[in-house]
């Protein structure tokens, strides 16, 4: 899974105010078909992690709903509502119109309040509910308002209880959200405690291209430009040596990091 800065800057002088959270539907409707304990939620389980390893728009779709049949044939786990939630975070980011990107991340708040309520201890519920919160607000600024403390109540949750999780994902979600949300008295930004949790995620995942890249937009921000320029510069380097070890995600974080200013010599 990944955290490919799905949060852009929020801006709380918004038009009206929707709430960030509705009552979800039940799973048997939100997988779209009837399901039951006799469906093999196993096979599901992996046709999906098949499908979605394409990284294509279909193909990401079709895992999505396979996630979302696991999820209702087997409701003591929550392997596939979490499959769900990423998958519907991925079309968010690349579907090709606005409606589409919208109906993504509200599919996919919806579907994480069921991890809350089949494991309400798993980190992972709370890492992915700050994720989904994050890609909603950007498509429908009207729940930003409502999303800001609910996003940081579960990014510090997931980070104090499973800080490894995603490849430091809380920490690094926290950062962003620190980074890039309006500052006191409006919102919670805070340009240098996001250098701090951008410092802990890096050194839980130094080799993890998007931590570097985090890392080196909070150096910028605190004023450090010429040590973020290197920080942006080495995970450039890795993204390469990624995409050209076949990651399907590097090929994005090469075209993000190359947007970066380089180091001055």
């Amino acid at each position: 899974m990944k955290w490919l800065v799905p949060l852009l800057l929020l801006s709380l002088s918004l038009a009206g105010c929707a709430p960030a959270l509705r009552e979800p539907r039940p799973l048997d409707a939100i997988a779209g078909a009837a399901a039951s304990p006799a469906d093999p939620s196993g096979d599901l389980l992996a046709r999906a992690e098949a499908l979605y390893a394409r990284r294509d728009v279909a193909s990401v779709r079709e895992a999505a709903d396979l996630w979302a049949r696991a999820a209702a044939a087997d409701r003591s786990r929550v392997d596939g509502v979490l499959g769900a939630v990423q998958a519907r975070v991925w079309l968010a980011d690349h579907e090709s119109d606005s409606p589409a990107r919208i109906a993504a991340a509200e599919a996919a708040v919806e579907a994480i309040q069921w991890c809350g309520r089949i494991a309400p201890e798993d980190p992972a519920c709370s890492y992915w509910l700050g994720v989904a919160l994050g890609i909603q607000a950007r498509e429908r600024p009207s729940t930003a308002l409502s999303a800001l403390p609910k996003m940081v109540e579960a990014f510090g949750r997931a980070a104090a209880e499973a800080p490894a999780l995603d490849h430091a994902g809380p920490d690094r979600a926290l950062a962003l959200l620190l980074l890039r949300a309006p500052g006191w008295p409006t919102g919670p930004g805070d340009a240098d405690k996001g250098l701090e949790h951008a410092r802990r995620a890096v050194a839980i995942e130094g080799a993890y291209p998007p931590n570097l890249m985090a890392l080196a937009e909070a150096l910028s921000a605190t004023g450090s430009d010429e040590e973020g320029r290197a920080v942006s510069a080495r995970a450039l380097e890795l993204a390469r040596a990624r995409a050209a070890a076949g990651d399907p995600d590097a090929r994005e974080w090469v075209s993000e990091a190359e947007r970066a200013p380089a180091p001055e010599r």
